[in-house]
């Protein structure tokens, strides 16, 4: 529903709100961050193949839970999550 006043316009606390999307920081930072996810999976699959035809286990359990440790003291419980999102995507084939 559309908030008009007496004369029909826009009240005031509305106007210029409406404008074009442009990227700015932020999302530069997001495609950064997208970016190097993506990259830390891949090589991260690419050491887990190494390490299956080496007969080793495909990820050693103290680097991860490490990693896990080194998320969560710099962001908490949110950094846990992220942590534990990127290993699955390290996972993912």
């Amino acid at each position: 529903m559309s908030e008009t006043v007496e004369n029909g316009s826009t009240p005031d606390r509305l106007a210029g709100r409406v404008e074009a999307y442009e990227p700015d920081e932020l999302d530069r930072l997001d495609e950064q961050l997208i970016a190097l996810v993506l990259l830390r999976a891949q090589r991260a699959r690419g050491r887990q193949l190494d390490r299956r035809v080496s007969g080793l286990p495909m990820s050693p359990l103290a680097r991860e839970n490490a990693m896990l440790r080194r998320y969560a003291e710099r962001m908490g419980r949110e950094g846990t999550a992220i942590a534990l999102a990127v290993l699955a995507l390290s996972r993912r084939r």
